[in-house]
């Protein structure tokens, strides 16, 4: 009887984990911008080295805003200001977008978290 039932608790834990969504893979800023049209409006998980991080204050509050970068660099906007610093590699997901129109300027390939 023990062994019906770790097999129906291991079936049901297997079950369960399937369910689970999968974890998009990491794809390099330069593979986003060698098409950058075909990831326009979509989820993105991309890893790279942080670049030019910097914080404003903005209406939205305070964003932290830096590049992720390997041989080319994507810009990330953080409404979440979640601090790095220069040269940490990081994982980070959001939504690309080819061109974001802030309220003062226009950015290009930009990954919104």
């Amino acid at each position: 009887m023990k062994s019906n039932l770790a097999g129906f608790a291991m079936a049901a834990a297997l079950g369960a984990f399937a369910a689970l969504p999968a974890l998009a893979a990491a794809i390099s800023p330069s593979a986003i911008l060698a098409n950058p049209s075909s990831f326009d409006g979509k989820s993105v998980t991309v890893s790279g080295a942080v670049a030019h991080f910097q914080t404003s204050k903005t209406m939205m509050g305070t964003v932290a805003a830096y590049q992720v970068c390997d041989a080319k660099c994507v810009l990330v906007i953080d409404k979440k200001n979640h601090a790095h610093a220069d040269g940490d590699n990081v994982t980070v997901s959001g939504i690309f977008h080819t061109t974001f129109k802030g309220p003062k300027r226009t950015f290009n390939n930009v990954v919104m978290l």
